[in-house]
């Protein structure tokens, strides 16, 4: 189990690309209901580990849902 707090959500996401200075495109939900082919969103890179960054590299994103925030990944 990790340390993040139990009110963040959990989305399954895989790295799509650098496509930009400082943020990791990825693609949230594929596969899941509606989102059948995912959702592009940027990440801030320095919230994924640098093992994880390469394109393919699949994690969980921790997102708050009070301020909408990226807080960290679990492997």
């Amino acid at each position: 189990m990790s340390g993040a707090p139990e009110h963040v959500i959990r989305c399954r996401a895989r790295v799509f690309a650098c496509l930009r200075p400082g943020f990791l495109t990825v693609i949230v939900g594929a596969g899941s209901g509606m989102a059948d082919g995912g959702i592009h969103l940027d990440v801030p890179t320095d919230v994924v580990p640098i093992d994880l960054r390469l394109p393919n590299s699949e994690f969980t994103l921790l997102v708050d849902p009070q301020d909408h925030q990226f807080v960290g990944v679990e492997r």
